[in-house]
């Protein structure tokens, strides 16, 4: 009779609520349940979300015109219910305004493009939220931040390589070193230069790779050393001064390549990659909004948007994918410093 009972009440609750109705109870009511959503209804719910949201803003530390604002307007022609609000600033103001931000309980950005160095900060201090998103199958797995309970803290979508550029008019091909063991060589001694805020990066890879002793003995080559940004030494290197650095960009030789500079980018294998990275503050305001914009960062037409820029691509299906192997990082604060810390006493010491 119990038993008689008991399916009795199961029926009635079945009548009283249909499945749609117990399904929707169990729909993401948080930033944190919506971030990790893999329902097959995500994308819809998202969209439903977003247009009731109708905006977001993004704090970006990427060149508004080498892909962010390309990115955004193919974003809003794709989602025209949603207006995306874009404030950029360098990675220390972003750094020092989320912080803040976070401090005092309110939060503006919703989400965050930022590089390895933000990445750092905002996961020691516990402000990114975790997401899933389709999308993350595409994208190379060195490139994702896991998160410990599950998703990714921080993606990157696309990368700036820093490595050897040369002068076309002073070197070829065939003479330009091709590894690092080559730059030991006598005829390279203060011959090379290198910027100060890519040179620290640079060296992080030969620590990480070849270690401190490979590094000393490089630092005996008294490379000549730029307290400028790599750009300025790639202007160095297209004027004549000098014949090449090992700390430039790919992607400020493509655009100087484009304005008939003589000058060409070699990879010298592991190759550094600056990664640009998607992220998602645990105070986002319009989270809907944002993981459709976070998910549009690690598409396809995205990857498409940056190649055109200059960038490579984080995705396995990228179309021309170079074959060099990449390094990333730093993956921690203390690997930062610590990389800072090599380069200022081994190549700045004098």
């Amino acid at each position: 009779m119990k038993r008689y009972h008991c399916l009795v009440i199961v029926f009635i609750i079945f009548l009283i609520f249909p499945v749609g109705a117990r399904s929707a109870a169990s729909k993401p009511v948080t930033v944190a349940e919506l971030a990790l959503y893999q329902g097959t209804d995500r994308q819809q719910l998202l969209e439903e979300g977003a247009k009731k949201e109708g905006k977001l803003t993004l704090y970006t530390m990427g060149i508004l015109t080498q892909g962010v604002q390309l990115t955004v307007d193919a974003f809003e022609q794709r989602y025209p219910f949603i207006k995306v609000e874009i404030w950029r600033a360098s990675t220390q103001d972003i750094i020092a305004r989320v912080n803040e931000e976070f401090r005092m309980g309110k939060s503006f950005a919703d989400v965050i493009e930022g590089n390895d160095m933000s990445d750092a900060v905002f996961i020691k201090a516990g402000l990114l939220q975790s997401y899933q998103s389709p999308a993350l199958a595409s994208i190379e797995e060195s490139a994702i931040t896991p998160s410990p309970g599950g998703g990714s803290f921080s993606t990157g979508f696309r990368g700036s390589n820093v490595s050897l550029g040369y002068n076309t008019k002073l070197l070829s091909k065939e003479q330009i070193p091709k590894t690092y063991e080559d730059l030991l060589d006598p005829k390279w001694k203060g011959k090379i230069a290198l910027g100060s805020v890519t040179g620290p990066n640079w060296l992080g890879v030969i620590l990480d790779t070849l270690g401190e002793n490979f590094a000393a003995r490089l630092a005996k080559q008294n490379f000549a050393v730029h307290t400028v940004s790599g750009m300025a030494v790639l202007n160095m290197v297209s004027n004549g001064e000098y014949a090449l650095s090992t700390t430039i960009y790919d992607s400020h030789v493509l655009e100087s390549k484009k304005k008939g500079a003589p000058v060409e980018w070699f990879p010298m294998e592991p190759v550094y990659a600056n990664l640009g990275k998607i992220s998602l503050p645990k105070q986002a305001v319009h989270p809907h909004a944002a993981l459709l914009l976070m998910d549009f960062y690690l598409s396809k037409e995205s990857a498409k948007i940056h190649k055109n820029a200059g960038y490579s691509s984080t995705r396995l299906d990228e179309v021309g994918r170079a074959s060099y192997k990449r390094f990333y990082g730093p993956k921690t604060l203390e690997d930062a410093k610590r990389w800072n810390d090599t380069f200022n006493k081994l190549f700045l010491k004098k």
